[in-house]
């Protein structure tokens, strides 16, 4: 099992319990409030296994270091009318954080946190957050989209079929799209895209978790 913990700190961190889309206009205090959130965010999955030896301490504080030096540079960009250079900046963020990971990983054996209740929760994270930041960003592109109803449908349907009740899973999709015909009505994409891509993430994480 691949360990993934401070990936998803990083993720954790401008990502599944924050809106991307709103960080990119804070300034002053909320910009701070972020960033002492995202040190908390990436220490709590890390704190455990790499503060206590001087690799692991090097490379933590290279990588929130970083990681702060991204989050200004996401608020730059973002007053500069630069939006799809966001987009390059979020993939640099993860690719650094890959890597900070990757050099660190086996430091993640002793944590208390096992990797595969980590890769669960970045399941959780990617086939929520994750698939808001492309209807958010790319299609379509809504940038102030919450996706409230679409998160829940998806995390619903990961929980059920990582649980193993297929049943319960594909009656959470649903509900989701019965909600979407009473309460919203205005279709977009997204009333298909979403619940797909529930689906395709839930089994590829079902698979790999289990394997």
């Amino acid at each position: 099992m691949i360990n993934m913990h401070l990936v998803l700190g990083h993720v954790v961190a401008d990502h599944s319990f924050t809106n991307n889309y709103k960080i990119r206009n804070y300034r002053g205090m909320k910009l701070l409030n972020h960033i002492v959130w995202s040190v908390f965010a990436v220490l709590a999955f890390t704190f455990d296994t790499l503060l206590n030896n001087t690799k692991g301490v090097i490379v933590l504080s290279s990588f929130i270091a970083f990681h702060i030096w991204g989050d200004y540079e996401r608020v730059k960009l973002n007053s500069a009318g630069r939006k799809r250079m966001i987009d390059i900046l979020e993939l640099i963020l993860l690719i650094g954080a890959i890597i900070a990971n990757w050099i660190v990983h086996d430091r993640f054996y002793q944590s208390f946190l096992s990797s595969e209740f980590v890769y669960y929760l970045m399941g959780m994270s990617v086939v929520s957050t994750g698939v808001t930041y492309l209807f958010r960003n790319f299609y379509p592109g809504i940038e102030d989209m919450s996706d409230i109803e679409g998160i829940s449908e998806r995390l619903a349907f990961f929980v059920f079929l990582l649980a193993g009740k297929i049943g319960f899973a594909y009656l959470s999709l649903a509900f989701g799209l019965l909600y979407r015909l009473i309460r919203i009505r205005k279709y977009n994409a997204s009333w298909w895209m979403s619940p797909l891509f529930g689906i395709a993430i839930s089994y590829l994480w079902k698979i790999t978790l289990y394997r």
